[in-house]
């Protein structure tokens, strides 16, 4: 689950970073092997000439003894304890370099295929400890044979193959930065399309826009086009249940007059609060019946609310409902604030969620609201009354269900507003208050 939530781009770099060092390990690796086969080659070629120089001078006498018909001493042969000897080793003496210096070498073992007519290589330790690599060669000179030996320091083979490989090293290292800094490059040129399909989708959603531009790179256009299907079909989904709303209500109106005749009459409603309850209902099915009339007229632009000014004047209003229990209500909402909702509907939550708070708390009720996670404007509503334990939290937001019987109400008014933030993409949220009481935290999209 974790993997899933890693940023895309670092996924992509890290999987280039890791290939692109093994790449340049496997090639380093590679390249130093050729090398040393190239360098072993030039210094075996080296001795093998030397080996052939030996066998061309040496010949034995009918005793067994072996001479040299020249001086086979040249350079670098006839430098003393540099690792760079030669011996011919016959059945009756042993002819030494002049680098040997009077010593004598101690031939390691060797194996070669009896097809194969080239010098032996052999590795070993020289006259003086240090380490050898040997040429060793077998031949029959004059009816006796002899064994030929070269020797070259391993240092020769070493040393250069050192300094080549630090270069190589150095530069597969340049070059490793410079794929990596490509592949970076390459990552944030081809997840552009993401960003700017992000920013669309911000705008569809705060009302800039209506659709997607379907102008998109190969890959994404499919994406972009069930999003717009999706956008069309909740249009018309949204569209389908106004009309209901509608038509329910325009439904309800020539009933509802009539029983507001009928209770007008003398006798029928003595005390007035059946007519005052469907004069209330009647404003209802106005206000749904505007709503509807309007969304037909504007199409789908998003309606757009300054909450500092309701809240302020929901609270007054609540001030003076309860105006026996001396509520002190502070808020600090920014004035320019606005949330993607249209009036009516921000008041009937506004005013659900403080008329909760009104009713339950002691002495204080806090409202502060700020933009949070961008493009979310987060309500926070807070009293200092009893609170509600988290395990009833569930039961408090469905519909017609009551904590507190005793209390006055319906139990309506928090699925209520749940339901119309769901409605324009937002969430309620209920948890513990620093205050002692229930903080609500109701979430609705930014204004564009």
């Amino acid at each position: 689950m974790k993997t899933m939530q890693t940023s895309l781009s670092r996924r992509l770099l890290a999987g280039a970073a890791i290939f692109i060092a093994l790449a340049l390990v496997i090639a380093s690796v590679v390249i130093g092997f050729v090398l040393h086969r190239f360098v072993q080659g030039q210094i075996d070629q080296r001795l093998d000439t030397q080996i052939v120089f030996l066998s061309s001078m040496v010949n034995s006498s009918d005793d067994g003894v072996i001479a040299l018909t020249g001086n086979a001493d040249g350079p670098p042969f006839d430098r003393p304890a540099r690792g760079w000897y030669w011996e011919v080793v016959g059945p009756k003496n042993v002819l030494h370099s002049r680098s040997l210096d009077g010593t004598s070498i101690d031939v390691p073992e060797f194996r070669r295929p009896p097809w194969e007519t080239r010098p032996a290589p052999a590795d070993g330790a020289g006259p003086r400890g240090e380490r050898l690599h040997f040429r060793i060669q077998q031949a029959m000179v004059g009816g006796a044979p002899v064994t030929i030996i070269a020797t070259a320091p391993r240092a020769a083979v070493m040393g250069p193959l050192r300094d080549a490989m630090m270069t190589l090293g150095m530069s597969l290292s340049v070059l490793g930065v410079a794929l990596v800094l490509a592949i970076v490059l390459q990552v944030r040129l081809g997840l552009r399309p993401l960003d700017r399909l992000r920013q669309a989708v911000a705008d569809v959603r705060t009302g800039r826009i209506e659709r997607v531009p379907a102008e998109q790179p190969l890959e994404i256009a499919p994406l972009v086009a069930e999003l717009n299907g999706l956008l069309e079909q909740n249009a018309a989904n949204l569209e389908r249940a106004r009309r209901h709303v509608a038509n329910l209500a325009h439904g309800l109106k020539t009933p509802l007059a009539t029983l507001a005749i009928a209770l007008s009459e003398r006798g029928r409603d003595g005390a007035g609060e059946l007519h005052a309850l469907v004069v209330l209902m009647e404003r209802r099915i106005r206000h749904h019946l505007g709503r509807a009339r309007a969304a037909a007229l504007s199409g789908p632009i998003r309606a757009k609310t300054m909450i500092a000014q309701h809240i302020e004047d929901v609270g007054v209003a609540l001030d003076k409902i309860y105006a026996d229990k001396k509520i002190a209500m502070t808020q600090n909402v920014p004035r320019d604030l606005a949330v993607a909702c249209e009036q009516q509907d921000f008041d009937e939550m506004a005013g659900n969620l403080l008329e909760n708070a009104f009713r339950w708390a002691s002495k204080k009720v806090a409202v502060h609201a700020q933009q949070d996670d961008g493009r979310i404007v987060a309500i926070v509503i807070e009293d200092d009354g009893p609170g509600l334990p988290p395990k009833k939290i569930p039961q408090a937001l469905r519909p017609g269900e009551r904590i507190d019987e005793s209390a006055p109400g319906f139990g309506f008014g928090l699925p209520i507003t749940r339901e119309l933030a769901e409605l324009y993409g937002g969430e309620l949220n209920l948890d513990a208050s620093a205050l002692g009481g229930l903080r609500v935290t109701l979430r609705l999209p930014l204004a564009g």
